[in-house]
């Protein structure tokens, strides 16, 4: 990285990486050690290493083994006759003592200056603009600069500047670089052979004249391209005008690269590349003086809003505050205030600050009109408003519903705006603060019509509706799946994935959402929905574990998107996947000192502690685990059930317990009992991901009653049904439950098969730590 430019893309990258304390190593690579010359200098001229030995002594000393200066140094021996081919001996040749003579080389760029500087003056220059420009040039581009910016002048100062620092240039003598390597020529790009060479060629530009030359080339890229093309070339031209800026005076000058750097700043946020737009609104926001707010209102505004809501992108938190408040303090009208408040409540809603974030959004809300009411209404007017709304969207067709007209009233529209943005900061923690806003969002959508945000809110009545009318929960899905499409409301796709595909799995195999929900997070961070993007994602994972699916392949998932959730500080969603990763690492370790007690005792992390509990056949701390998780869920969003997932582990825990604590035995009966009614019902709704579980808990309730045959057939029917259906974790519990019953009952041989079974397939699902601890209690 040391030869790197600073402007290097990777360099840039890197920087950014450490910026963000994300973990790196650099490998450095050591110069080549006097034997490794001699065998390169041997193969370049194809002489017996021993005949070589003083030549490659001499290179190695004044190159002191660095790769590229070996072979540039050879070059220029070369070049210079001080190596030949003998045409009469057909052999290389050289003078020792000439080469011998010659200066010690410190660095590559000072070698490839003085080659550079062997060319012709027109070339030298051509590379001189050429190091301005990108390490990868198209030919069109440089023609601009060549051209010396013949196209109308834009000021008196451009002009000038143009007459002092470019001139005109034959791009086609740039082949005598190409001819000696220097540069590459492919299709109609120019490339330096090496960001060394690159390095040298700008070196040779004065100190003094760099900055004007960076104005002059992105004048001249500007006023040589037609008002259509200046898209194609806008991040070239502001990059150019941008590393000169410190030189410009002229105040319609500065206010005119502001512009510029807005534009940049808004088709790079529209391209995703949050860092870049960032660094171009604030580049912009520096070209303005101290009085701007009162010269260039209008201009301050769009740059100061957009680069919060670039800078909440890139997860730099407190940059948003900082203009927010900047903003809130300038700005003439209430209006002016909205993106950045929007802003603010993303970010405060990142940071876990949802009660910040609701008390902001319901007080724009409040300004624009609607009003919500604090401290709660009762849940259920609530859901009755709700289901009011509702029913009268749902008992349309797809021709009426699309048929609805199309929201108006500006205010509406913003409160939607705000309404979809507190959606985030209730969803994952506050249920009852998002019941309310869907709530308005339905009715506001029945009232005034459709929107984009009518998408979100559609998506979000269909999860709550999720486990109480599947139907209707369908049925919404549906109607904002086609009203995305329609609106082409792609900045909310990623929040409509999100609801619709976390709860598929009702109706459908679970794995069948893992393909809509990545395509979610990806949607997310191109259109900067960076919240949803990670609660897709959360939701992709925690799918993945429940599926089945290889936990190997799973934990580098987990380790690469939660280190992904640290970068853009998403601590909401990052704090909801680490009992996924917890979960998965007991699973994995096979070491026997790993801890089952969750790291705190949230609802989520007390819900996979007690999964693993479970596994590991800790059933009294699986038991106090569900205890305590019982007491939380009260806290948390309804529809956490993971398909029947949770009910299916609780059932099993009680049977475990009621079979080993004679006293209680019929009161953990009874309450498996009632889980098995409802894990019936779940398979009413979908079998996919329940069939297998209602067997498995029907076989270890007949166990606990005494009925053996009966017992036997459904354990066989479990594991067959989780094979049939592809879920490895839980045909291994299946078999594991099989083998303990022939081992009560006496049968060694099948209970050694089963056990057998149960291990091989823990080690497919790649819970290598169940498997050992298998080994080390199972009685074989």
């Amino acid at each position: 990285r040391n030869e790197l430019l600073t402007s290097h893309p990777l360099l840039v990258q890197l920087n950014d990486l450490e910026k963000k304390q994300v973990p790196t190593t650099n490998l450095k690579v050591s110069d080549l050690s006097k034997s490794d010359v001699n065998k390169l200098v041997s193969d370049i001229i194809n002489r017996p290493k021993y005949l070589t030995k003083s030549l490659s002594d001499a290179v190695y000393q004044k190159t002191s083994g660095n790769v590229m200066l070996v072979i540039q140094f050879v070059k220029c021996l070369r070049d210079e006759g001080l190596i030949w081919f003998s045409l009469d001996s057909k052999m290389w040749m050289w003078d020792i003592n000439a080469i011998e003579a010659k200066e010690i080389l410190h660095d590559a760029a000072s070698l490839m200056a003085e080659k550079i500087l062997q060319f012709p003056t027109g070339c030298i220059y051509g590379m001189k603009v050429l190091s301005c420009l990108t390490s990868n040039c198209d030919e069109s581009l440089l023609k601009l600069c060549a051209s010396k910016g013949e196209g109308a002048q834009k000021n008196a100062n451009a002009r000038k500047r143009q007459n002092v620092m470019l001139r005109k240039f034959d791009i086609s003598i740039l082949h005598l670089a190409v001819d000696e390597g220097l540069l590459k020529k492919k299709g109609t790009s120019y490339i330096f052979a090496h960001d060394q060479i690159r390095h040298a060629a700008y070196s040779l530009i004065p100190e003094n004249e760099r900055g004007h030359l960076h104005i002059s080339i992105g004048y001249s890229i500007l006023e040589g391209t037609h008002d259509h093309q200046i898209e194609d070339v806008l991040f070239v031209a502001v990059d150019q005008l941008n590393q000169g800026r410190h030189l410009i005076h002229e105040e319609d000058e500065r206010v005119e690269l502001a512009k510029f750097n807005l534009k940049a700043g808004e088709k790079a946020m529209s391209l995703a590349t949050f860092t870049s737009s960032a660094s171009y609104l604030k580049a912009g926001m520096d070209m303005l003086h101290d009085d701007h707010w009162q010269k260039y209102y209008d201009l301050s505004l769009e740059l100061h809003s957009c680069y919060a809501e670039a800078e909440y992108c890139n997860g730099h938190f407190q940059e948003v505050g900082h203009v927010a408040r900047i903003v809130i303090t300038e700005a003439k009208q209430f209006q002016d205030k909205l993106r950045v408040n929007a802003a603010l409540i993303k970010t405060l809603a990142a940071q876990n600050k949802h009660l910040d974030a609701i008390r902001i959004g319901f007080n724009v809300l409040s300004k624009l009109g609607v009003q919500c009411q604090l401290p709660l209404p009762d849940k259920s007017i609530i859901l009755e408003d709700m289901i009011a709304s509702r029913d009268m969207i749902t008992n349309m067709s797809d021709t009426d519903f699309l048929g609805m007209k199309e929201m108006n009233d500006p205010n509406m529209i913003t409160a939607m705006k705000f309404f979809q943005i507190l959606t985030l900061c209730t969803f994952i923690a506050m249920q009852d603060y998002f019941a309310l806003i869907v709530s308005h969002m339905m009715k506001l959508t029945a009232q005034y019509g459709i929107c984009k945000e009518s998408c979100a809110a559609l998506a979000c009545c269909s999860f709550l509706d999720g486990t109480r009318d599947f139907e209707a929960s369908e049925q919404l899905a549906h109607f904002a799946m086609i009203l995305t499409e329609k609106l082409k409301a792609v900045e909310y796709q990623s929040q409509v994935y999100c609801l619709i595909y976390t709860l598929q799995g009702w109706r459908q195999h679970i794995k069948l959402s893992l393909t809509p929900l990545m395509k979610g997070y990806g949607v997310g961070m191109q259109t900067g929905a960076i919240e949803y993007a990670m609660l897709n994602m959360y939701s992709y994972l925690s799918h993945t574990f429940f599926s089945g699916q290889n936990l190997v392949v799973l934990e580098r998932d987990l380790k690469t998107y939660m280190q992904q959730m640290i970068e853009y500080k998403q601590a909401s969603a990052h704090h909801i996947v680490s009992p996924v990763r917890d979960a998965v690492s007991k699973l994995i370790c096979s070491t026997t000192d790993c801890s089952l007690r969750p790291h705190e005792e949230t609802y989520y992390s007390l819900l996979f502690a007690t999964i693993v509990s479970y596994i590991f056949c800790d059933y009294k701390l699986a038991l106090e685990l569900l205890e305590k998780r019982l007491d939380s869920e009260k806290l948390v969003p309804r529809n956490c059930s993971f398909f029947g997932t949770k009910e299916f582990f609780d059932g099993l825990i009680y049977l475990a317990v009621a079979r080993s604590s004679p006293d209680l035995k019929w009161v953990f009966y009874f309450k498996a009992n009632q889980i098995i009614s409802k894990l019936e019902s779940f398979v009413q709704i979908g079998k996919f991901n329940s069939e297998h579980k209602l067997l498995l808990l029907q076989a270890e309730s007949e166990c606990v009653s005494g009925d053996t045959d009966v017992a036997l057939n459904k354990y066989k029917l479990a594991i067959a049904t989780a094979k049939k259906r592809d879920f490895i974790q839980e045909q291994a519990i299946a078999n594991e439950r099989l083998a303990d019953f022939f081992l009560r009952h006496g049968d060694s041989n099948a209970a050694r098969e089963h056990y057998g079974e149960a291990h091989s397939l823990y080690i497919q699902w790649g819970a290598k730590g169940k498997a050992s601890h298998m080994c080390q209690n199972i009685p074989f």
